[in-house]
């Protein structure tokens, strides 16, 4: 057969596999059930199915929803007469009868089969929990949380977010004011997007409800806007007018024992930008209770430009962006929020380590850097166009305030050691010009040094040693053949000029250098090397995972080596796998070693 005249690859896949959808329809039959199509067309494939339940006298109506790309994807099953608990999606009805883990669907199995063993096994599931069988329940079901807010991030309006502590528990009240921080977001297809921090809950007399919650840093912009929240569980509706009148009619319920507190309440959020928050017992953590909050937000808004927003509710995404939240996905996190960390050199390798450094918690960074961005820079450098034409450890810095809040960062400016000819630039009285990098270093619990400088290697190595500091550097060489991470700890017997004796002796292998990867840019004065960052980043993560490791206490293992050498090109040029040799490093003869 010609390749032309096999099937398209877009046609339906009952087109393109018949004896599938023969087979699938033949164990409805032999399960004694005759489904009902409701949709067949444009890849997309509805069943609806009376559905015999033991123990029931009337069987379930399910609708099933075959995948475009059956049979390699899961179906969807959805039982739109029936409200259970639990794995129940509550705004479609549809079923959870596997896990969202990937590798729980079985391609060979046809979909009623699948339907009758994993049906049979939810509802044996759902009878443990109503009996308080927990035991029994947990056996049968996945141990996760189950909570209400995801259910509504489908229908909340697009690029904005209200953040808050998802550690802070239900409030006692029943409703009262609370306080957001904004700022405007840019979006190409909302121009009323905006970010929300969800600083404070108060009563409606002021009084604060539970602690303060904020970042360390606000954007220029910001606003507080004074909102009020209700508490009440929602039904089941992404209308954001609905939602909105039923938190009207709760505190009306409400106001008939509070009156005056209610009308507070309400006044609050009659400003240009209304915030209407529900908050709710939410089920955080796999059990029998639901022990943490959830929130709704319902804004409103003046009219925009196009008319489209005036007095019309829209449902708002809340997240939980409190500092236990964002680190749960990492725990060694958490011994890294207090240390401290030097990087020297914010080029194509100090960039991506200090920000994937900021990314894994550390809690303070300053960058030491002379350089601009420039726009050749960005092919491997961690920022792009925002940056250019700016200084490299000020861009990076801003980065850093703008996207990682529990990191903070600064610069020192200036090309490290430089010295100078003009001794009417220097400010009477002014003090050693590197007393700020040596405050610097004395408080770091490690110095990076990305620097690809001999000069800057040989004098921050003698520094750390002297001021007790732990020193990890890290180069590529010419072409990116090959690069190195080395670390040096204070008590350790060998040196980076013990490395260098054994580099001369061949002890230790040096990084393979391509001499042939060098390049001077169009109006540059200097030559560079070539290479790309997807290159580079093999020697920054390798950086990190050091750094990380020495400063995790005990909770990430460093590695038993002190130097690491990668190999990226073969002796001849040609691209090999990323190869790490590691080495230890003993005090030389000529150096730490001599008698």
């Amino acid at each position: 057969m010609s390749k032309h005249s096999e099937p398209r690859a877009d046609e339906d896949w009952w087109t393109i596999w018949p004896e599938v959808l023969d087979a699938e329809l033949a164990e409805f039959a032999r399960l004694g059930i005759a489904p009902r199509t409701i949709h067949k067309g444009s890849g997309i494939l509805i069943l609806e199915a009376d559905w015999p339940v033991d123990g029931q006298s009337v069987p379930m109506l399910l609708r099933i929803g075959y995948s475009p790309l059956h049979p390699f994807f899961r179906p969807a099953v959805a039982a739109p007469n029936e409200s259970f608990e639990r794995h129940q999606n509550p705004l479609s009805r549809e079923l959870c009868l596997l896990t969202q883990e990937s590798g729980q669907w079985d391609s060979n199995q046809l979909v009623a089969a699948f339907v009758q063993e994993r049906l049979n096994h939810l509802l044996r599931a759902l009878n443990a929990r109503r009996e308080s069988r927990w035991d029994d329940a947990a056996k049968l079901e996945e141990q996760a949380a189950d909570p209400l807010m995801p259910y509504f991030a489908g229908a909340s309006e697009e690029d904005s977010v209200i953040l808050f502590d998802g550690h802070a528990p239900l409030p006692p009240a029943p409703h009262g004011l609370l306080e957001v921080v904004c700022s405007g977001r840019f979006s190409s297809t909302n121009q009323a997007a905006f970010e929300g921090v969800l600083r404070q809950l108060k009563t409606s007399s002021g009084a604060a409800i539970g602690k303060w919650f904020g970042f360390p840093t606000e954007p220029q912009d910001a606003q507080v806007v004074t909102g009020r929240w209700v508490k009440f569980t929602p039904p089941a509706t992404t209308d954001a007018r609905e939602l909105l009148r039923l938190a009207e009619a709760e505190l009306a319920r409400q106001a008939v024992m509070q009156p005056a507190s209610v009308r507070k309440v309400n006044e609050a959020a009659r400003g240009p930008l209304s915030i209407t928050g529900i908050v709710f017992p939410e089920e955080v953590k796999y059990g029998p209770q639901k022990n943490g909050a959830g929130w709704l937000f319902l804004v409103t808004r003046p009219a925009l430009a196009d008319g489209t927003t005036a007095g019309a509710p829209r449902l708002v995404l809340g997240e939980r962006a409190g500092k236990d939240d964002v680190f749960s996905r990492l725990p060694i996190a958490k011994s890294l929020l207090t240390k401290k960390a030097v990087v020297v050199g914010a080029g194509a390798i100090g960039s991506f380590s200090g920000l994937e450094l900021a990314r894994a918690g550390v809690g303070e960074l300053t960058f030491l850097d002379f350089d601009m961005v420039q726009p050749g820079n960005s092919l491997r450098w961690q920022l792009g166009r925002s940056a250019w034409g700016r200084g490299k450890a000020s861009a990076l810095v801003k980065f850093i305030a703008d996207n990682y809040p529990w990191t903070k960062a600064c610069f020192i400016p200036g090309r490290l050691g430089q010295p100078t000819i003009n001794a009417a630039a220097i400010a009477p009285g002014s003090g050693n010009a590197l007393a700020p990098v040596f405050d610097a270093l004395r408080g770091a619990d490690v110095v990076v040094d990305a620097s690809a400088s001999e000069e800057v290697q040989l004098a921050l190595s003698h520094y750390c040693k002297r001021f007790g500091v732990p020193y990890v550097v890290g180069h590529a060489t010419y072409g990116v053949a090959g690069g190195l991470v080395a670390r040096f700890l204070p008590d350790a017997e060998g040196c980076f000029v013990c490395l260098n004796e054994h580099w001369k002796d061949k002890r230790i292998p040096e990084p393979r250098v391509d001499n042939v990867g060098m390049v001077i840019p169009l109006g540059c004065n200097a030559p560079t090397f070539t290479g790309g960052g997807f290159d580079l980043q093999e020697i920054s993560l390798e950086i990190v995972r050091t750094v990380v490791g020495l400063l995790s206490e005990g909770n990430c293992h460093p590695g038993s080596w002190a130097v690491a050498v990668l190999t990226l090109k073969n002796e001849d040029g040609s691209r090999t796998l990323p190869r790490w040799e590691a080495h230890s490093c003993p005090p030389h003869p000529r150096c730490c070693g001599a008698s």
